[in-house]
């Protein structure tokens, strides 16, 4: 693997990608008790470290249901190790404790994954108390997960009390009161700090112009090679890579102790210590697991991600968290099964606006450009909630793409097909065309049959858009009419739509200081939890903005408060640096705009 993979090189470079990633590692795996305390505030030189936690009433226990690992080892398979997921092969025996150790050491904090909330965590953990043993573990042969294909908002304004209770009170009502708001209002707080400490105090570099700023043009794999991993190097770190972690050790089901992990030879050790941070992403790379947590049917879904197994949710569920809770599948881009990710066809099929989208009844259900704003996470859920979705061109279609006639900017390589001449398409309609998800007939009541829908049904509704094409008005739905394009010229193609799915948010439950809690938010002592492995975020469509702000937050949380209250330490007041000066409403800032670049997972 090129050592600044691009994220077009990384999503296309299947056959190539995996042989190397198999000779790193990749495919065979990822990325003393001090109590925390659960009332007031922990004194930290010039910066206080509020611990917020709410202990719930001691009365409250007698009539909740069991949340123990005992409870849920008790449901647990004892082949899959699953608390809850029984029939999922977890052939790694992920959050199942092993007997068979071949060592065992101590540490102070294990943090487990490498993309930048793991960085964050270790690292900022490293800089504030340079005594302390910090193990880094990564599960793949590389370092930074799917850090490495991510953007990130470029540099932030902390966030006014007032405009951080309005972003958040904002984006929970936008999710259905899902997200949860003080996740976002305490997150908002500390964006520009936890910005400063990543693009001042470490030099990441970022672009800016015309939008939101994205560190080196969007190709996290050059921060994560040339800025975070020497320097955290640098610091001390005790970094390993193609460690994986399998289970968390534990004194009960409120405390952890520690965390046992299979080195590179898949021979088993423990490390104790008194502070373990999950920074696991989340579960897109292992679909049979992520179907017990999802409410998307998989079969509609192209998954994508590196080394998103759920370790990190499965080892949750051995502690008083329990279950994992709510998941959002993070559809940010339409395709074809079995199409390459950058397919030029694929692209102007799936993500235009100027297409006909018809479902299983063959009947037209929407307006396919969402008044002209459905954004790209917005587009996948709208292909999940039928049963099937299929993309209608014809050959006039098909020749004006050709000609440069793609207008929507969509994701990664969609958007340099806008406005350009893209003849491969001419060429991946040879190469597609044995594709199960590929129809074509000269005429459209062939098409109809072809797709399995009522042929009456199917040419009634081209019949009707054409009619809106001829107007200018589209009676049924409304779609602007500079996207109305006729359905007229054989022979006609019809494009089974699939929703992409980059990455999921969400599994984990935590407080304010990134500890894992229990379901009345009582702390699971010494373990924390950063990243898109963590729930409270977003509703069942990506918003925008919680990926990479969410791991930089949570995880330099984490490491601040371990230090504070497990350990003592004295974090300074200026942890992250110099605050960048940043105009209001700015890349990223406090009371910027809700989200991100559409596409993009940040």
């Amino acid at each position: 693997m090129k050592k600044e993979i691009s994220r077009r090189d990384f999503l296309r470079g299947a056959a190539a990608g995996a042989a190397g990633l198999a000779a790193m590692g990749v495919l065979g795996g990822c990325s003393n008790n001090a109590s925390a305390s659960t009332t007031g505030s922990a004194e930290t030189g010039s910066e206080t470290i509020p611990d917020t936690t709410t202990v719930a009433p001691e009365t409250t226990a007698v009539s909740e249901p069991a949340t123990t690992a005992a409870a849920a080892l008790s449901n647990q398979d004892t082949v899959s190790g699953a608390r809850y997921a029984k029939d999922y092969e977890n052939t790694a025996s992920i959050g199942i404790v092993s007997e068979q150790v071949t060592s065992e050491e101590n540490a102070d904090i294990v943090v487990v994954g490498s993309g930048i909330a793991g960085f964050m965590a270790a690292m900022i953990a490293k800089e504030q108390a340079p005594d302390l043993n910090i193990i880094l573990l990564e599960k793949n042969g590389l370092y930074g997960g799917s850090t490495r294909l991510a953007e990130c908002n470029g540099p932030a304004a902390n966030a006014t009390e007032e405009a951080a209770r309005a972003s958040a009170a904002r984006h929970a009502s936008g999710t259905g009161y899902i997200a949860d708001p003080m996740l976002m209002y305490h997150m908002k707080l500390e964006a520009g700090s936890n910005a400063s400490w990543l693009f001042g105090k470490h030099k990441v570099g970022y672009t800016q112009g015309g939008g939101p700023a994205f560190y080196e043009g969007g190709n996290g794999s050059i921060p994560v090679d040339k800025n975070l991993t020497p320097d955290c190097e640098a610091l001390g770190v005790d970094m390993r890579l193609n460690n994986r972690a399998k289970a968390l050790l534990l004194n009960d089901d409120h405390t952890c102790t520690g965390i046992q992990v299979y080195n590179p030879d898949g021979e088993l050790y423990n490390i104790r210590c008194k502070a373990v941070i999950l920074c696991t992403g989340g579960m897109s790379t292992n679909q049979k697991l992520l179907s017990y947590y999802a409410n998307q049917d998989m079969e509609k879904i192209i998954p994508w991600g590196l080394g998103q197994d759920g370790d990190g949710h499965i080892m949750a569920e051995q502690t008083a968290h329990g279950r994992a809770t709510h998941l959002t599948v993070s559809s940010l881009f339409n395709n074809v099964q079995g199409f390459a990710y950058d397919s030029a066809l694929g692209c102007c099929a799936t993500m235009q606006y100027t297409n006909v989208w018809v479902n299983q009844d063959g009947v037209r259900f929407m307006d396919e450009s969402g008044g002209g704003s459905l954004g790209t996470s917005e587009s996948g859920k709208v292909i999940e909630c039928q049963g099937h979705v299929y993309s209608i061109m014809d050959q006039t279609h098909i020749d004006n793409y050709a000609r440069g006639g793609a207008t929507r900017h969509y994701s990664g390589f969609a958007d340099l097909i806008a406005g350009a001449e893209t003849p491969a398409i001419y060429d991946e309609l040879k190469e597609y065309a044995s594709n199960p998800n590929v129809y074509t007939s000269d005429t459209l009541e062939g098409l109809a049959t072809a797709i399995g829908v009522d042929s009456a049904v199917f040419t009634a509704t081209i019949d009707t858009y054409n009619k809106s094409c001829e107007t200018g008005t589209d009676s049924e739905w409304g779609k602007d009419a500079k996207y109305l394009w006729p359905v007229v010229q054989g022979p006609f193609y019809a494009f089974r739509v699939s929703s992409g799915m980059l990455n999921t948010n969400g599994g984990i439950r935590i407080n304010t200081n990134a500890q894992v809690v229990d379901a009345r938010y009582n702390p699971v002592t010494g373990l924390y939890a950063a990243g898109v492995c963590t729930s409270g975020w977003d509703g069942e469509v990506y918003g925008g903005g919680t990926c990479q702000t969410v791991g930089m937050w949570a995880g330099s949380k984490a490491a601040r408060h371990a230090l504070a209250t497990i350990f003592g330490k004295t974090v300074a007041g200026d942890w992250y640096g110099e605050l960048m000066e940043v105009a209001s409403g700015g890349p990223g800032g406090g009371p910027a705009p809700e989200g991100g670049s559409e596409g993009a997972p940040q």
